[in-house]
């Protein structure tokens, strides 16, 4: 079984690369590194009618979907737990996170869950796919996925 440890690392670099204070430049070739050529990232929330949508992008295209959502804001999202599995080459893992305004942890954005699946390439783990989910009212990650965190609200 290769080691949890390394999935961990990535993950920490994963959330390093897109958080940083107002005008920070994110290193998108550093993301690239951490993703296979063909990886999706897919964005979920709700439509103006409270249905599920998915927004689907080529690893390629987050970084300007990134820009037109965040700018050049400061934005920090930090992870809170994780669960991860593996078998063989393959491994999945629930990583929820929180995002704030200010590295001071003062300004809560939100709170939610990326759902990531990574591939063993013989060499090192790499992101094959991540979906993601915020929690809003009627949605909060059962405790399974949100350790006991001081309250924010």
């Amino acid at each position: 079984m290769r080691s949890h440890s390394e999935i961990r690392v990535l993950l920490t670099e994963l959330y390093q690369v897109i958080s940083g204070p107002e005008g920070f430049k994110r290193d998108w070739k550093k993301q690239l590194s951490l993703f296979t050529p063909y990886a999706k990232v897919i964005r979920t929330s709700l439509d103006g009618e409270g249905n599920p949508q998915a927004l689907v992008m080529d690893i390629q295209d987050y970084p300007e979907n990134f820009q037109r959502v965040v700018g050049d804001a400061a934005f920090y999202e930090v992870e809170i737990h994780n669960i991860i599995e593996s078998f063989g080459n393959i491994a999945h893992a629930f990583s929820s996170y929180e995002a704030w305004r200010d590295s001071d942890k003062t300004q809560f954005i939100k709170r939610g869950i990326n759902s990531i699946q990574l591939y063993h390439d013989g060499h090192s783990w790499k992101i094959v796919n991540m979906i993601w989910d915020d929690e809003r009212p009627g949605l909060t990650m059962p405790p399974k996925y949100n350790p006991e965190t001081e309250s924010v609200s």
